[in-house]
């Protein structure tokens, strides 16, 4: 067993399936990874109908296309994901990250992210988005944050809390 779980963790970080896992089942494998690999996991199947995966503010919950689930909790940890756009948006409140689309993809942009109780720049510099037009951010739960994206000339700003309830996925940051 002790080889079995490297050979797991490799599949999963390199974006194979999982299906090549026998001893462990896809769901069994997910529920080891920590929330950013388990993230990072989901992005793989975007859109391929292997799993579902929705990110809740205390957990990545994932359904397989065999009936299995998995969760990973996200701990003290926050995702806030962020699809900035132009023209095009859907409403939504919890990431599904194998199923949400953003309208830009791959797009360079510039993101200020000031803490709203200390006023300190958290973060200040370029970001891209990625193949689902979203940026992903791990925030500290319990907190407020100002986030500004600018992009050719046009700017996007909005608080987004990371407490209680909050929404994991960020649709209506309209680049103006």
């Amino acid at each position: 067993m002790k080889y079995l779980l490297p050979t797991i963790f490799l599949a999963l970080s390199s974006g194979h399936a999982l299906a090549s896992v026998d001893t462990l089942s896809k769901a069994q494998a997910f529920a080891e990874l920590t929330p950013q690999k388990a993230l990072e996991q989901s992005q793989q199947w975007h859109r391929t109908g292997e799993a579902t995966v929705r990110v809740m503010p205390d957990a990545i919950y994932a359904e397989f296309a065999d009936g299995s689930k998995a969760e990973v909790p996200t701990e003290d940890d926050f995702l806030l994901s962020i699809a900035p756009y132009e023209q095009v948006t859907h409403g939504c409140t919890y990431h599904v990250p194998t199923g949400c689309q953003g309208e830009m993809v791959n797009k360079a942009m510039m993101v200020e992210i000031i803490d709203t109780q200390t006023n300190e720049v958290i973060q200040s510099g370029m970001v891209k988005t990625q193949k689902d037009g979203f940026i992903d951010f791990w925030m500290p739960k319990n907190g407020n944050y100002q986030f500004t994206f600018t992009y050719n000339g046009k700017t996007a700003s909005e608080v987004l809390s990371t407490e209680g309830n909050s929404r994991t996925c960020i649709t209506t940051m309209q680049l103006l």
